[in-house]
């Protein structure tokens, strides 16, 4: 995420939600992260860029000359923390303008409560579920307030199918690729699954059984036989660094 990505991100939040923070001398905004959790690896190095970022905007005259009042919360990757830290954010008495989320879980718990408060709100999950704000697709609750940075995880899924069909033509290889999804068992590395095994079949791969490793770090030496023996050719992880780095080891 860059510095400028994020300061658009905070303009627009002001946009939609200034006639809530207008009479307020500053602007309140929510901060969740995850320095404590199961994706405290990367949650760590992100939630201080955003507060850095934070911090950069108010050194250089904030937003239309008021200061940013940032709250930030360790949640440490746990959904009922998050809920009670929005909580206090919705709360009529201290409605914050704009809330900086993180992970998926907690992103799509509190999807339904962000729109009804209508309360903009800007996650590092960038689950496919996110990016309906009409909920037309019957698949996701409506998402009218929830915003991210980038392509879907199951757009960046496809795109990496997409190159795996064309890499198996390239190479000549005969008969189907075989695909596998890895990954923890968690809304997280789930939210491209189904998107990515439809147009993994579409495009003629056979696809195998998932194979689950946690999120945290570990031996996944049985994981990785089982991943040999199944003879793949193509796999998706879809955990945070430190578990696939134990994988690729």
């Amino acid at each position: 995420m860059t510095m400028k990505s994020l300061l658009g991100t905070v303009s627009l939040a002001l946009l939609i939600g200034g006639g809530s923070v207008a009479a307020q001398a500053q602007i309140a905004v929510g901060h969740l992260a995850d320095y404590s959790g199961g994706t405290a690896e990367v949650g760590i190095p992100y939630g201080q860029a955003v507060a850095d970022t934070f911090a950069w905007v108010n050194k250089n005259g904030g937003v239309g000359g008021k200061q940013l009042a940032v709250d930030t919360n360790d949640y440490g990757y746990q959904v009922p923390k998050a809920v009670a830290f929005y909580k206090k954010w919705s709360a009529p008495d201290g409605k914050v303008a704009a809330i900086m989320g993180w992970g998926t879980a907690d992103t799509e718990a509190l999807t339904g409560f962000v729109s009804n408060d209508k309360i903009p709100y800007f996650s590092a999950s960038y689950a496919a579920a996110l990016t309906d704000p009409e909920g037309a697709s019957g698949k996701a609750k409506p998402a009218p307030y929830n915003f991210f940075y980038g392509p879907s995880y199951s757009d960046a899924m496809r795109a990496l199918l997409t190159w795996a069909a064309e890499d198996w033509k390239t190479k000549g290889k005969p008969g189907k690729p075989k695909f596998v999804h890895m990954g923890a068992n968690h809304p997280y590395p789930n939210a491209p699954k189904a998107a990515g095994e439809a147009l993994a079949t579409e495009l003629g791969f056979e696809v195998l059984p998932p194979l689950v490793f946690a999120l945290a770090p570990g031996d996944y030496s049985a994981q990785c036989l089982s991943l040999k023996s199944s003879g793949a050719n193509y796999a998706y992880l879809g955990n945070t660094a430190a578990s696939n780095i134990s994988v690729l080891k």
